[in-house]
């Protein structure tokens, strides 16, 4: 069975007025699921950001740990306060966790119901009602399948434009309808959050009424990236890698010099040196025909890890700026890490664990963990 890909696109408004916004979102992805916790602490500002805050980490940690739902569920009601006031809970939740099989399981506590969209229609995603720890929760499970989208709001959504351009706000019915007005547009997870939260923004007059969150997420086909960098310990396995590597379905990378001259030999395809320099710190780029980029190797992967660390936006064409664009569009990133040591790195009587070129692909390997890619090394 083919695995599929979450992809999670996140929307916010802050009410006006207030700098922080009240709800909350936090996305966790493990080897073999995506969980999403959405929570709208009550009120708005420091005070509802905190509750809401607490409630998305206190979920996500538990059901990143392997936790049970239900198990999580009873957690989370039991710890939530009640406002003596006006009876309700301090925030609510809404859990989306999604297998790389497909399954969804969708668990919402006080909390506006969830949007499926599949084959141009939007329903809501089927749920029963369950009383956990003395409340009502709205669980359910449904094997997704590619190109379906979950959409899920918060309820200054639901409430916008609310006594204004819309009596009674936009409502449920109201956002289904703008959902399955996009259905014609070939629209990524961000893109569609980006859309229902700008149409959100237009029915308060600019000037939301309430906090307010759209996450989407869509499910799709993962995109798969292939880097190979330095030499196999053993030549003999020069070839037997080389071709493992060409196999990889997806984007391939050749990280290294004499990486790409071992992958020029044994296709026998020409390795050409592209003579311009974007960045002077940054050694030139190559082309070997089938392999989507070709650079130098320690420099070049260490400087990648500067560019995904930066919070700046950058667009240069050197061969880390490629390289780092490449990894920020892959959700799987595998990396065929040769184990044989340069000298002119490291001492090649040290074991791997302690060279230049291991230290800087565990440092890629760490970084792109916090990006939220499934990566990994495969030492030859």
């Amino acid at each position: 069975m083919e695995l599929l890909h979450a992809e999670v696109g996140l929307a916010q408004l802050s009410k006006a007025g207030e700098e922080l916004c009240g709800d909350n979102v936090e996305v966790v992805r493990t080897a073999s699921d995506t969980i999403i916790v959405i929570s709208d602490g009550l009120g708005s500002g420091v005070k509802a950001n905190i509750l809401a805050t607490l409630t998305t980490k206190i979920a996500a940690s538990m059901l990143k740990r392997g936790i049970p739902l239900e198990d999580v569920v009873d957690t989370i009601t039991a710890t939530l306060p009640v406002c003596k006031q006006r009876k309700i809970a301090y925030s609510t939740f809404h859990i989306i966790k999604i297998s790389g099989a497909g399954l969804a399981t969708v668990v919402e506590f006080d909390c506006p119901s969830t949007f499926l969209k599949r084959n141009n229609h939007v329903i809501v995603f089927p749920t029963i009602e369950k009383i956990v720890g003395g409340k009502v929760i709205k669980e359910g499970q449904l094997s997704l399948q590619e190109d379906d989208i979950l959409v899920a709001v918060s309820d200054g959504v639901i409430h916008a434009g609310i006594g204004g351009l819309l009596k009674l706000g936009w409502g449920w019915q109201g956002i289904a309808q703008q959902l399955a007005g996009e259905s014609v547009k070939v629209i990524d997870a961000d893109n569609l959050s980006q859309q229902v939260i700008r149409c959100c923004q237009g029915y308060y007059l600019d000037k939301a009424g309430d906090d307010s969150t759209v996450v989407s997420v869509k499910i799709r086909r993962p995109l798969l990236l292939t880097i190979f960098t330095g030499p196999p310990a053993d030549r003999s396995y020069d070839q037997k890698v080389v071709k493992r590597f060409l196999q990889q379905p997806g984007k391939k990378v050749v990280a290294g010099g004499t990486t790409a001259n071992i992958v020029s030999r044994i296709t026998n395809r020409p390795l050409k040196v592209n003579l311009d320099y974007h960045d002077p710190a940054i050694p030139p780029t190559g082309t070997i025909e089938g392999i989507d980029l070709v650079t130098e190797g320690v420099l070049t992967l260490n400087a990648a890890v500067d560019r995904l660390r930066s919070a700046a936006a950058w667009k240069q064409q050197d061969g880390a700026s490629l390289l780092a664009r490449m990894m920020l569009e892959a959700d799987q990133i595998t990396i065929i890490a040769g184990s044989a040591v340069n000298p002119a790195h490291q001492n090649p009587n040290f074991p791997v664990q302690i060279n230049i070129k291991s230290q800087v692909l565990n440092q890629l390997l760490a970084v792109l963990k916090e990006k939220g890619k499934q990566a990994a090394i495969e030492w030859v």
